[in-house]
């Protein structure tokens, strides 16, 4: 009995042993264990270890391997997404294992900005040029493509006119760091800028013209006061009058005809759609496919009118840019209302095309002082500028 008595005892006094060992064991407290968020591209960074009462040492692991990587404590970015990194501090003489949580967000790259791409207007027969590149914050490789070899073909940054035409340029520029991959793109118009044979119309008023891509188009708006087979056009002056006319009408803005010498005259759409013809023998009212042909060469966005419109400030009341390299040479010859009233003179040129919208409408295109130029839609009885195109 005795002898179960001392391992009774002795058995009590190891497990209060083992308790006091225990309760000796303390937690390292871990804190301020924080990530700032990342973004996709960085290098890769090291991990700052939490706050502890412990020595004990630090390893890190990772919820998510497919969007970073863990070696001892630097961590590499793989792609974005958020993961958790928990920091595990081992067991010491009096502090016990302990770990703690963290959230790492992982953006995805930037995208560059690139601006002030322009590439300069050309004409057939120019010598080769260099491409600026555009601006951009990233400084990743830019390397430059044409879309249209037939007009330009680019070697590096250099480019070669081959013919007249279009060709969009494309800048693009490689991912690098924190920035990604992008792209920006701009016009290359190449014109012919060939002045061709003059025209006479049935009044004798003498034009000249010029080749613009496929086509030939007058450099002058049309002055004529006769159809084509040498009936006189209605001129009609009073503005009551002028909108109420279902037939072929013209007029010289404010009824000034010296504004017409230079101008050309005004005329309604009634005019443009009559049989006996408004253009000269061997030209035409171009429709509104053929004004959209020019439109596309010139770069086919609202931005190109600049290229079609007469430079400087002698005849348009402010100079914005304009190149006129097609030798198009527009004029503002502003236009008359459905009520006879004048207006846009000097800021506007709106020109007829051949082809109705509608009963009552008929579509035009505008050039604006700013070159922007656009199709629009007008009633009939409005009093617009013509151009004729050869058959």
């Amino acid at each position: 009995m005795k002898k179960r008595s001392y391992i009774s005892v002795f058995l009590l006094i190891c497990l209060i042993a083992c308790q006091k060992e225990k309760t000796s064991v303390q937690s390292p407290e871990l804190s301020g264990f924080t990530l700032n968020a990342v973004t996709l591209g960085q290098p890769s960074f090291t991990l700052v270890n939490p706050k502890s009462k412990s020595s004990g040492a630090f390893s890190f692991k990772t919820s998510d391997t497919s969007l970073i990587t863990i070696q001892a404590s630097l961590v590499t970015i793989k792609k974005s997404g958020t993961c958790i990194i928990t920091a595990i501090q081992e067991q010491t003489e009096g502090f016990g294992k302990d770990s703690i949580t963290a959230t790492l967000v992982i953006s995805p790259r930037i995208v560059p900005l690139l601006t002030d791409f322009v590439v300069p207007e050309k004409k057939l027969n120019d010598p080769p040029f260099i491409l600026a590149p555009p601006k951009s914050n990233s400084n990743g490789e830019i390397t430059f493509k044409s879309d249209n070899t037939a007009v330009a073909i680019i070697t590096g940054n250099l480019v070669t006119i081959k013919s007249s035409g279009k060709a969009i340029i494309t800048a693009y520029q490689a991912q690098s760091g924190i920035y990604d991959a992008r792209s920006i793109s701009a016009n290359l118009v190449v014109t012919d800028g060939v002045v061709a044979e003059t025209l006479t119309d049935v009044d004798g008023n003498v034009y000249k013209t010029v080749k613009i891509g496929s086509q030939t188009w007058m450099m002058e708006n049309l002055r004529t006061t006769h159809y084509r087979d040498g009936t006189p056009i209605p001129n009609v002056t009073g503005n009551s009058d002028w909108g109420v006319q279902s037939n072929g009408a013209y007029c010289s803005y404010n009824n000034n005809l010296d504004i017409s010498k230079l101008y050309g005259y005004l005329y309604n759409w009634h005019a443009v759609n009559n049989t006996r013809q408004l253009a000269p023998q061997g030209w035409h009212v171009p429709t509104s496919t053929e004004w959209t042909i020019l439109y596309n060469y010139i770069g086919g966005d609202r931005y190109s009118g600049g290229k079609i419109q007469e430079k400087g400030t002698e005849h348009w009341i402010s100079d914005t840019g304009a190149s006129n390299i097609t030798s198009f040479t527009g004029l503002p010859g502003g236009k008359r209302n459905g009520d006879g009233i004048y207006d846009s003179i000097y800021y506007d040129a709106n020109w007829w095309t051949a082809t109705a919208k509608s009963s009552g409408t008929a579509w035009n295109y505008n050039l604006y002082v700013k070159g922007y130029i656009e199709i629009g839609e007008n009633v009939k009885n409005f009093g617009y500028s013509v151009r004729c195109i050869k058959d």
